[in-house]
């Protein structure tokens, strides 16, 4: 047997003094069943006219102020273990103290003594969201049957303390256990309260029902342990729940699968309880099982019911979200995100439903405007793309409100648009939409603080000889650019000198990649003659490709191209090492170290950072003086001038390098150029030089830059000299320098270094 010393509710100092229990059974019961049902306040109350009187507590020193005040409604008292509060269950009785009703639980079981008194046994806990297991339940009818049998033996001044009247009472604590469980419909069993371990307490009772429930008969489980019941399915769980209960010897409730004699497994709600002596010590196990089969039978079909619920709807979320999904990816196929207008992918498929409309019956045709917005980048540079974004959304919104109901409007990428005419046999329709869309344009959009004035360049193609839509709108796109081209804020209709231009163009760019590998670049030489002398002063390096089909090709037919290609700062290199390896075997032959060459530049080179400082190596290379080279660029270059392009002029000049503005008086001319930056020399074009001596006003145009040369004390040298006239007529004026075909054509080294040498 265990000792059990009794449990405090609380901690706390009592209030007021605690009464001396006369009876030490009664108050050893009262401490066995607080321990029993794990609550904090147990006492017996006794009928008394009309209300109950407390004749024992045990518990917390609050016991000591618990009453029991039958209702107005009181009615016979149930039979067993039955809960008074809180929502008493029945007997019509409340548990107060103090006179106010106690805001928690309370259980008790009722007995009545021989003379005819109505007893109860209650037990108070200050949670009042628990209940009484089943076992509780049962131990605290038996206490409450052996209080009865303690107070009727208190009445009869039968408590004598010798051994046999103890053994006896014993004796009578097990019998009345028993006779609580023989006839309830719950099995219940009860067994010694150790050992502890293997094998474990033995089993002294169990009771009809328990027989019923697993086939075994009772001596055929009397002197054996519970253990008999568990199998493979028993939980691990559960069974290390009971072993720590069993070892603090406190109350426990679980759900376990137990096995029939036959080996049938079935659900059990299994709880036990302590049940100690008047002495204190433990001397039995109670338990009490419930079969649960079917409601765990109903859990598990809930659960899967619940679970294929679950599933149900997730299958059904899945769903509507793939839907969702795809709807989304349906409408992001087909629109731009940006403008929320069709995109390249819809509108190709509209063309090609078109151009198979219009194969089936000719007077299907349609047209096709491509469009392109005008300086667009610069708005993404300068204010940023959110502010580009912000300004294409505004551009569809016009473009939209210029289509027709049948027209389809799309955004092909970046700034590019694109409308099908359907139903167009003329260019008229698709002209007048052209129209409309660039007025649409001139209105500003405000970005900001800043005010842009949008602008577009439209392609127009009509589809009458077109059987492939991206042929359409490839030859859209270039009319596209001719219209740009022409001029911001235009149109123009595709015609097939465009295509034939496109592809000449594109066969030149693959031609001049190709003729870098195969090194069909060329350098010739034509001599700039000092007038006033007749001797070549230098030389003009300049730049020809020997093409395999159409022979010797001058660079104003190919420059723009390698511009376009980014070959230019390669060819130019290469340009700038051989003409400088050549200056170098020129000045050694003629014994003229101030033999100077004038080599081309672009305004590609003159952004380089590292222009000038290149060719500062390259004078050390071959070691010539700075003022022996002479770059000519042309006005272009100073036309947006940025701050890279004026500090490589200001390195070159302070590196020495002359400095040559060519084709002067053409394009962009400027007399502010001459002012501004350091210009050494001024080459007069050849279109003047030409015409001055038939025409006065030329004459007198070329005489006024040969004045102004040399007051600003500028090198003047005139191209383009093919007759003897020119020559001395330009000699006459005071010209320095002359260059052109009266003294000598383009040569290659080996011819010019003989006008040199002689």
């Amino acid at each position: 047997m265990q000792y059990n010393p009794g449990v405090s509710w609380s901690a706390g100092t009592p209030a007021v003094p605690v009464p001396v229990v006369t009876d030490n059974r009664i108050q050893q019961l009262l401490e066995a069943t607080l321990q029993a049902t794990a609550c904090g306040v147990a006492a017996v109350f006794a009928e008394d006219g009309d209300g109950y009187q407390r004749i024992g507590h045990a518990g917390d020193p609050l016991a000591e102020l618990v009453e029991i005040v039958p209702t107005s409604a009181a009615t016979r008292l149930p039979s067993g273990a039955f809960q008074i509060a809180p929502a008493a269950a029945g007997g019509g009785l409340r548990v107060q103290v103090g006179g106010r009703d106690l805001e928690c639980f309370a259980a008790a079981a009722a007995f009545t003594i021989a003379s005819g008194r109505v007893g109860l046994l209650v037990v108070v806990d200050e949670t009042s969201h628990r209940h009484l297991s089943p076992a509780q339940g049962y131990v605290l009818q038996a206490q409450a049957a052996h209080c009865r049998t303690l107070l009727e033996l208190a009445d009869a001044h039968r408590c004598a303390r010798d051994e046999r009247v103890a053994d006896g009472v014993a004796s009578e604590r097990l019998r009345l256990l028993e006779s609580v469980a023989v006839h309830a419909r719950d099995s219940i069993v009860i067994t010694e309260a150790e050992p502890l371990d293997l094998p474990g307490p033995r089993i002294l009772f169990c009771n009809a029902a328990f027989t019923r429930a697993t086939g075994y008969a009772a001596e055929e489980v009397l002197g054996k342990t519970p253990r008999i019941l568990q199998g493979p399915e028993t939980s691990a769980i559960a069974r290390a729940k009971l072993r720590e209960a069993f070892a603090s010897w406190r109350p426990v409730e679980v759900e376990l699968v137990n096995y029939r004699k036959d080996g049938t497994p079935f659900w059990v709600e299994l709880s036990i309880v302590p049940v100690a002596n008047e002495a204190g010590w433990f001397t039995h196990w109670v338990s009490v099982q419930r079969e649960i089969t079917e409601r765990k039978a109903a859990e598990e079909l809930a659960m899967r019911m619940r679970v294929t619920q679950i599933e149900n709807e997730m299958l059904a979320t899945e769903i509507q979200e793939r839907k969702r999904v795809e709807a989304e990816l349906l409408y992001a196929a087909f629109h731009d995100s940006l403008t929320r207008l069709r995109n390249r992918a819809f509108f190709m498929e509209r063309l090609s439903g078109a151009i198979e409309r219009q194969r089936a019956n000719a007077a299907n045709s349609c047209a096709v405007l491509f469009l392109d917005l005008d300086r667009f980048k610069v708005v993404n540079d300068s204010l940023g793309h959110s502010a580009g974004d912000t300004l294409l959304k505004e551009i569809a919104r016009r473009l939209k409100s210029c289509m027709r109901p049948q027209d389809t409007l799309a955004r092909i990428g970046g700034d590019e648009f694109a409308v099908l005419i359907e139903d167009a046999a003329e260019l008229e329709a698709a002209a007048a939409i052209a129209e409309r869309i660039i007025e649409a344009m001139r209105t500003p959009v405000r970005l900001g603080r800043q005010e842009v004035f949008p602008a577009c360049s439209i392609g127009i193609v009509q589809s009458s000889r077109y059987d492939n839509p991206q042929v359409l709108l490839r030859d859209a796109d270039m009319a596209m650019y001719e219209a740009k081209r022409a001029g911001y804020g235009s149109y123009a209709v595709f015609n097939e000198v465009m295509h034939a231009d496109a592809v000449a163009k594109l066969e030149l760019q693959t031609d001049l990649r190709l003729a870098l590998a195969r090194g069909e670049f060329e350098i010739v030489y034509q001599p700039i003659i000092h007038l006033a002398s007749g001797q070549a002063s230098g030389f003009e390096a300049l730049l020809r490709w020997r093409h395999p089909v159409r022979g010797l090709i001058s660079p104003a037919e190919f420059i723009d191209a390698i511009e376009e290609i980014g070959l230019i700062r390669q060819i130019d290199g290469w340009v700038r090492v051989e003409a400088c390896r050549q200056l170098k075997a020129w000045q050694e032959a003629s014994g003229r170290p101030d033999l100077h060459m004038s080599i081309n530049a672009s305004a590609t080179e003159f952004a380089d950072p590292n222009f000038a400082s290149d060719l500062a190596d390259l004078l050390t290379r071959f070691d010539l003086a700075p003022s022996t080279v002479q770059l000519e660029i042309t006005e272009g270059i100073f036309l947006d001038p940025t701050a890279g392009v004026i500090g490589t002029v200001e390195q070159l000049r302070h590196l020495g390098v002359r400095i040559a503005l060519d084709d002067f008086g053409t394009g962009y001319s400027s007399l502010s150029y001459i002012n501004r930056y350091p210009i050494d020399t001024i080459k007069i074009d050849r279109s003047f030089v030409i015409g001055m001596i038939a025409n006065e006003r030329t004459f007198a145009v070329v005489d006024l830059i040969v004045s102004l040369g040399r007051k600003l004390d500028l090198a003047i040298v005139a191209e383009g000299v093919e007759t003897a006239e020119q020559a001395a007529a330009l000699a006459a004026i005071g010209c320095g320098f002359g260059q052109g075909y009266h003294y000598a054509r383009p040569a290659p080294a080996a011819v010019a270094q003989a006008l040199l040498i002689g």
